[in-house]
């Protein structure tokens, strides 16, 4: 049985380990994603947004444009480096509309009926209790809020799943790993997720993208900044994170290059609206 609160615990720790390597390879290409995310949320000026599980501040940031200088947007994550980087892009930015929190998706610290809107850019699917993060989030969404969320699609079109496979021998026991990152793949899965949490008026989507790379070692340098990956390898015997590198650098060339030599990654979000 999982154990959560150590699993939060080593999720955070891992996040702190990666986080200036994730800000540096995945802030630019993810932007695309965040960009369609915020969209979808049709914010408004002065509507007060939280962004859950906000990284580095990609969404909260293009929300606090969106909502002007009479809102407010509150992003909120398990892991202190990465808020430290979002206040510090923040910072660098001028944006003076956001505030970034150490916070756990599974236990806002908020008021019932505080946010016009709720935004969570790829983080459902990392959390130990998904149900009860979605429950937090209309909980503290006002009558008729909105939450827009993006996950993973479907393993088979995240070329991310290819890539994890040879890590997969070195991983914790299947009890101890937490949630699939891939079980909101399928939009029923997330509807009725939704359903469950509270939400009406549901629209679900999935949406291919193209992550693109300049080169092959860019792929290891994104799978070192995903948190658990990134801190698992950095246990394993320098020989045993060799032969890791090498077979992930090989799928990668075997199904990924593209005639100039770069990469094309197919991603497939899922994208869900829906209403309180």
């Amino acid at each position: 049985m999982l154990d959560v609160e150590a699993f939060k615990e080593n999720e955070r720790l891992a996040w702190n380990l990666c986080a200036e390597r994730y800000d540096r390879c995945l802030t630019t290409p993810f932007t695309p994603f965040c960009q369609e995310l915020v969209s979808l949320a049709q914010l408004a000026s002065g509507q007060k947004v939280l962004d859950v599980a906000t990284g580095s501040g990609l969404a909260a940031l293009l929300s606090a444009s969106r909502v002007g200088s009479e809102g407010r947007v509150v992003g909120i994550d398990l892991s202190d480096a990465m808020i430290q980087l979002a206040r510090e892009r923040a910072s660098a930015l001028e944006v003076s509309n956001v505030e970034f929190l150490q916070m756990d998706a599974e236990s806002l610290e908020f008021p019932p009926d505080f946010f016009d809107a709720v935004l969570c850019a790829l983080g459902l699917m990392l959390c130990p209790a998904p149900a009860r993060a979605l429950s937090e989030m209309c909980r503290v969404l006002r009558p008729d809020g909105i939450v827009a969320l993006s996950v993973f699609g479907q393993g088979s079109k995240v070329a991310l799943r290819a890539f994890i496979e040879p890590f997969i021998p070195h991983m914790p026991p299947a009890a101890q790993r937490g949630p699939s990152i891939f079980g909101f793949g399928h939009t029923e899965v997330l509807e009725e997720a939704l359903k469950e949490a509270g939400f009406s008026e549901l629209r679900a989507e999935q949406r291919p993208h193209i992550l693109t790379l300049d080169a092959l070692e860019d792929v290891w340098e994104m799978l070192l900044s995903l948190g658990r990956l990134g801190q698992m390898q950095s246990r394993l015997p320098d020989k045993t994170r060799e032969e890791l590198k090498q077979e992930v650098l090989r799928i990668a060339r075997d199904k990924y290059v593209d005639p100039r030599g770069g990469l094309e990654l197919p991603f497939e979000l899922t994208y869900a609206v829906a209403r309180k």
